[in-house]
């Protein structure tokens, strides 16, 4: 097999995975639940952590192309929880930045009913903008919130497509 056909069977097969899960979610009740797809589990090469910006970027492209013909109501996003404790709460301004503070969790695909994601209850959510990461989103953010049983601060870059 030459390398056209070996690159044509991988997006394939990446296409594949996103719109089975897709069509997962939307069957199963899976929305409510906020299931979601690990970039890893799309494809293999993005398992290691210096894949994950590109394989992001990839991901959230391909998934907003085949969300126009399955769910084109829905919010689609790509999320990833970010570390770092309450003296650097900053909002990645680059590429760079977010990469070094992405979580050990890869970012993950998600589905949702508008006026339903997790930032719309601006009552124990905190938004801060920040720069377009991803040419296919249409913004990029910076989710905090707490914690149900805990009382520590989470955040979460979200990019919305």
């Amino acid at each position: 097999m030459n390398d056209q056909q070996s690159d044509a069977n991988k997006e394939r097969g990446t296409r594949a995975a996103i719109e089975d899960w897709m069509r997962m979610v939307l069957a199963t009740g899976g929305i409510e639940r906020f299931d979601d797809l690990h970039i890893d589990d799309i494809d293999g090469a993005w398992k290691d952590r210096e894949s994950w910006l590109d394989g992001s970027s990839k991901a959230i492209t391909l998934a907003k192309e085949l969300k126009t013909g399955i769910a084109p109501a829905k919010t689609l996003a790509i999320m990833c929880a970010l570390s770092g404790d309450a003296s650097d709460l900053v909002a990645p301004s680059s590429p760079t930045e977010l990469s070094e503070q992405i979580d050990w969790t890869p970012p993950s695909l998600y589905l949702f009913d508008p006026g339903n994601e997790p930032w719309a209850d601006l009552g124990s959510v905190t938004v801060t903008p920040t720069i377009r990461i991803f040419p296919a989103c249409t913004a990029c953010f910076v989710m905090e919130f707490k914690t149900e049983h805990e009382n520590e601060l989470r955040r979460t870059f979200v990019a919305v497509a």
